[in-house]
């Protein structure tokens, strides 16, 4: 897939990040609630849930909620699944709960964790397994105690959350993750795609709402799966092809999709591109690269994006993931960034994933 005659790269060197934790690792799964303001994200290594309530003051807004077996709920109907190894708790990806806002805040979060969906109560700081994995009867307790959760996404219809597992930290990275599909109203689990690397960012095309667009990192693709039908997949984007001339891995990450409201155009794929400092813009009916955004060098490791309005906010991991041999060299790596004005038109403000029915 060439670029075509109207590429456009917008050059951001100059770009101070919107906001940073301090220590932060591997922030991802960036969302917006619309009916709150509430933007949040995850520390995928660090098993953490973090939430800014008011957009333009981060800083006097901002409180994070740790995911561990310390504040485990005590009263959960699940118990804490069997964990020898004692391994960490990660947090891949984050549900917004908003229905039961309360003056103007969001309450609760589901969020797709080391065993399975977990809530957490922000008034507390408690949180609890509300389904496992293993309950998927194509999952062995095994594999599945070598897996974690990645990115997911909740269908148009809000029943199922699909979500990625790839391979955890302390194991070597193997085809044993898989997407999985799951009801929580029924608590059922369903493995719909298996043995992959890095499954990733998941989105629904909104003029039929079962189209699916599904990230391969480590194939360096887009899939598009028309009807939904993840057996009948079709190479959309070979996201390689488009990075093939500097970078040795360029690796399809987190993403945002916009769609028009006016119908004059198909949609557009935001995709932040691992190690590439890029953030790239395709169109979803031909998979043409349109423009690309180029962030600071310090921060290559660009990791999730989404949509507040015109801006796009995107998160980045540290250079120093694993913590056996980090020197804390990296001082930006975990970072936000606002990148204003990446979509030219006036738009209005959308929570950017749906609320699961639970």
């Amino acid at each position: 897939m060439g670029t075509g005659g109207d590429f456009e790269e917008i050059v951001l060197h100059d770009l101070r990040p919107y906001y940073h934790v301090p220590g932060a690792i591997h922030s991802e799964g960036i969302t917006f609630v619309k009916e709150t303001g509430t933007l949040l994200w995850v520390d995928i290594f660090k098993g953490q849930v973090h939430k800014v309530e008011d957009i333009e003051h981060p800083g006097s807004s901002h409180s994070s909620f740790s995911i561990t077996r310390a504040n485990y709920g005590k009263n959960s109907p699940i118990e804490y699944p069997p964990n020898p190894d004692e391994l960490k708790e990660s947090v891949g990806c984050i549900f917004p709960v908003f229905n039961d806002a309360s003056h103007g805040e969001i309450k609760q979060v589901l969020f797709g964790s080391k065993f399975g969906i977990g809530r957490l109560d922000f008034d507390t700081s408690e949180w609890e397994y509300v389904i496992l994995y293993s309950e998927c009867p194509d999952l062995s307790t095994d594999r599945a105690y070598k897996l974690r959760s990645n990115d997911g996404n909740v269908s148009p219809d809000g029943k199922y959350i699909y979500v990625g597992l790839m391979s955890d930290f302390p194991f070597e990275l193997e085809p044993i993750g898989c997407i999985l599909r799951v009801d929580l109203l029924a608590q059922e689990i369903q493995l719909v795609w298996n043995c992959l690397l890095i499954p990733n960012a998941i989105h629904w095309d909104e003029s039929d709402q079962k189209t699916m667009y599904i990230t391969d990192s480590l194939n360096f693709t887009i899939w598009k799966c028309p009807g939904g039908d993840l057996l009948k997949r079709e190479e959309l984007i070979d996201v390689r092809n488009s990075n093939n001339q500097s970078f040795e891995s360029p690796e399809p990450d987190g993403s945002a999709v916009w769609f028009s409201k006016d119908g004059k155009h198909s949609g557009y794929l935001f995709i932040t591109v691992w190690s590439t400092c890029k953030v790239q813009m395709y169109e979803l009916a031909s998979g043409k690269l349109l423009k690309e955004f180029i962030l600071p060098k310090q921060t290559p490791r660009v990791s999730c994006c989404c949509f507040v309005g015109k801006d796009l906010f995107v998160t980045t991991a540290n250079a120093e993931i694993n913590d056996s041999v980090r020197t804390n060299s990296d001082k930006n790596g975990g970072c936000l960034y606002r990148i204003p004005n990446a979509l030219e038109s006036n738009v209005p403000l959308e929570t950017t994933k749906r609320q699961p029915l639970y």
